[in-house]
């Protein structure tokens, strides 16, 4: 038996970013306005007992195998999240990642990629991160909602720490570019030109690039003003990005991958009050008021307008700093979300079952949970170990168990190439 009763389960096949966003905090959200609801994993030994006793279960990146479709039978509601294009076998090429000079690898994802549509086609419903997704997902026949990805409490409260110990140092500007994950040189490509331009024009401006990049060997005279730092654990990264003057946020507009991508380095930029030029994608036009809290830049041209007008226009750098912060706050936090994931849940249950199954302890159905309803002991509800969970070992167990010797084998061989990669990386056309 379970400790306590809950309607929705929310789950994840993966670690990392992508779950925090996905499945902790809309857990957050859904906690904060009183939802019973529980939070797994895939690995988890007594899943399914916990999937038979929820009402709706909420799949994330949940790729399909014999285990995944034992736990659709007996889901009375079984929705998908996708926050990538990952479900599009065909977009495979549009992903530019290093890992995929490996053969091995690229062949482990391009199955992914179809048993992650396997889940799709079985699921009822699905959540996405973005407009783009959504749609992609509803020109294959599926009913999809959006959900964009917000902050949470505690990235909150990190941020601001952060900005309160942050020290501004006028003689430099600093232009910072945070990538997540080594897919991202092309996308980088798209700024690049610009950067320089604006580095030669003004000798107090540094680029600071962190996390998985490669930015190339040709910028002469201007190497020593870029400076490189490893990637950075989410808890540490507002340290880093306080110190930022400017983020960039560029992305291959003709990449469905790119497409496909939430605004999250606005947001949390954004949270430091410090100002953002991004690609004019569908999710950041949906964030960003051109001038106002942010700028888009379709090309060269623009993205070098940009960087020229927040380089030399101190005031101009705050107040848009100051704005998007202000618009962070009023449309990211868990709390105004809580009511707008509610909504969408009851659209999708009263759709596919023909009833609302939440009802809410501290707000009205599908209404914002202000801030003075949280409650005063709910925490931040995500124990940090809870991210470290399942181990390495229990996901190669599951691995071994439902897809078979093959498949876990490959996986060992990138994990150990990967490691290996520093020593001797992979091949590279620059």
């Amino acid at each position: 038996m379970m400790a306590s009763p809950f309607k929705i389960l929310v789950l994840s096949e993966v670690r990392g970013d992508t779950r925090r966003f996905r499945t902790f905090h809309p857990y957050e959200q859904l906690s904060l306005a009183g939802v019973p609801c529980r939070l797994s994993h895939l690995t988890h030994p007594a899943l399914l007992e916990l999937v038979s006793q929820a009402e709706m279960v909420i799949f994330h990146r949940t790729a399909w195998d014999g285990y995944v479709e034992k736990l659709f039978q007996i889901t009375p509601l079984a929705i998908l999240d996708v926050d990538d294009l990952i479900f599009e076998p065909d977009a495979f090429q549009w992903i530019d990642s290093p890992d995929f000079q490996e053969p091995l690898r690229a062949a482990l994802y391009r199955g992914e990629m179809r048993r992650q549509r396997d889940t799709l086609d079985a699921c009822q419903a699905v959540i996405a991160s973005t407009d783009f997704l959504a749609d992609q997902v509803r020109q294959m026949g599926k009913p999809a909602w959006v959900h964009r990805n917000a902050f949470s409490l505690e990235m909150l409260k990190l941020s601001e720490q952060a900005y309160q110990h942050g020290q501004a140092d006028p003689s430099r500007v600093i232009i910072g570019y945070a990538s997540g994950t080594p897919t991202h040189d092309r996308d980088f490509a798209v700024v690049k030109p610009a950067l320089k331009h604006i580095m030669q024009q003004y000798p107090q401006v540094e680029l600071w690039l962190v996390g998985s990049l490669n930015p190339g060997r040709d910028w002469g005279n201007l190497a020593g003003r870029v400076k490189r730092f490893p990637w950075m654990p989410w808890r540490k990264l507002p340290a880093l990005l306080v110190q930022f003057d400017i983020n960039l946020a560029p992305l291959v507009m003709d990449n469905p991958f790119a497409q496909s991508k939430s605004e999250i380095k606005y947001m949390e930029a954004a949270l430091l009050r410090v100002p953002t030029i991004a690609s004019p994608t569908d999710a950041f036009q949906y964030a960003i008021r051109a001038g106002e809290n942010g700028f888009l830049a379709a090309n060269l041209h623009e993205w070098a307008e940009a960087l020229d007008v927040l380089v030399s226009q101190p005031d101009v750098r705050k107040a848009v700093g100051d704005n998007a912060y202000a618009h962070t706050l009023a449309n990211y936090h868990p709390s105004t979300r809580s009511g707008e994931l509610i909504a969408t849940l009851n659209q999708i249950s009263e759709q596919q079952l023909g009833k609302a199954l939440i009802m809410p302890l501290h707000a009205a159905e599908g209404e914002p949970v202000s801030s003075n309803h949280t409650p005063s002991n709910i925490g931040y509800l995500i124990d940090p170990a809870l991210e470290r969970s399942p181990s390495l070992a229990q996901m190669a167990l599951y691995s071994l168990k439902y897809r078979g010797l093959r498949t876990l084998l490959v996986q060992l061989w990138i994990y150990f190439r990967r490691l290996l990669a520093p020593i001797f990386p992979y091949k590279s056309d620059d």
